[in-house]
């Protein structure tokens, strides 16, 4: 499978789809989707990332945070605990980047449904957390949001409203999908202490 998703990167020769176009149809005919169940689409989207955008490996990591302490925390399986509900997800990858450091939340979600708006209300409450820890602390911390697929596209509007409420996260907070990623990291890459 891996040597599907690079195939599919050669293939791609560097073209970016905007999110509004990435329908279920659309993922189905690409070349590296098989049927969803294996993480393709993360995987599509890790390799854009390393091999064209950021040009670096990033690391996996199992870090989230914690929506109570708003710490950010290793946990490999948070409901293992009685408070495993008062952790997010974890973060897709890690980038460490001069002197900061880059969590990566990627998301896919094309189509319309139920499933699709609880995973986007999930994504809501995750950056929501990521608001609130900048807000507590003042590190150099990036919080990166790719939401690719048409779906997302759709309720953009709802996550941009959110951070257009908190003022002071500036630049530490990407909500967007790769091809508006690919611009902010282009322009921000040399800013990042």
């Amino acid at each position: 499978m891996v040597i599907t998703i690079l195939n599919a990167f050669i293939y791609l020769k560097n073209k970016l789809y905007k999110s509004k176009y990435q329908t279920k149809k659309w993922r189905q005919e690409q070349i590296w989707y098989i049927n969803g169940k294996y993480n393709e689409c993360e995987k599509y989207q890790i390799q854009i990332l390393e091999n064209n955008i950021i040009k670096k490996y990033m690391l996996k990591t199992n870090e989230r945070l914690n929506y109570r302490t708003l710490d950010i925390n290793i946990n490999n399986t948070p409901l293992k605990y009685n408070n495993g509900f008062d952790f997010t997800e974890n973060f897709d990858r890690k980038l460490l980047h001069n002197n900061s450091i880059l969590y990566l939340n990627l998301k896919f979600i094309c189509n319309n449904g139920g499933a699709q708006t609880r995973s986007l209300r999930e994504v809501y409450k995750f950056i929501e957390t990521q608001i609130l820890y900048l807000k507590k602390y003042n590190y150099n911390i990036y919080f990166i949001n790719i939401l690719d697929g048409d779906t997302c596209n759709k309720h953009i509007d709802k996550f941009m409203y959110l951070l257009n409420q908190y003022e002071f996260i500036n630049n530490n907070i990407f909500c967007g999908d790769m091809y508006e990623f690919n611009i902010w990291w282009n322009i921000n890459k040399l800013k990042i202490i």
